[in-house]
């Protein structure tokens, strides 16, 4: 991935036992998405929103096994990596009706 554009490592860990996490996807993007809200106000709850829904988009589109994902997203600049956001995310979510494309909706859990 280059370095122009808005690339972003999402890192997906999911829940094996209480407390104990495995590594099970890494999704490279070019995403402006996360840079989107510039009032540092809106920040966080942004990040956070933003991510939870991509997040859902990947899961669904890898048919991710059920369970509970930690999702960390970094921002990638050349030499060096930032932290966005960390959310917790419940796979699958309970079925709402309520997305355009027919996936279930999908909420954050806790924020990190």
């Amino acid at each position: 991935m280059g370095s122009e554009g808005y690339p972003h490592r999402l890192e997906y860990r999911r829940e094996v036992a209480p407390g104990a996490w495995v590594h099970e996807y890494t999704e490279l993007v070019d995403d402006m998405g996360f840079v989107m809200e510039h009032r540092r106000d809106r920040y966080r709850d942004w990040t956070v929103r933003y991510g939870t829904e991509c997040a859902c988009d990947f899961l669904f589109r890898r048919r991710a096994r059920p369970g509970t994902f930690v999702v960390d997203i970094y921002r990638l600049f050349p030499g060096r990596c930032e932290h966005v956001v960390t959310v917790r995310v419940d796979w699958p979510p309970e079925k709402t009706g309520s997305s355009p494309v027919g996936e279930p909706g999908c909420q954050a859990t806790m924020k990190v």
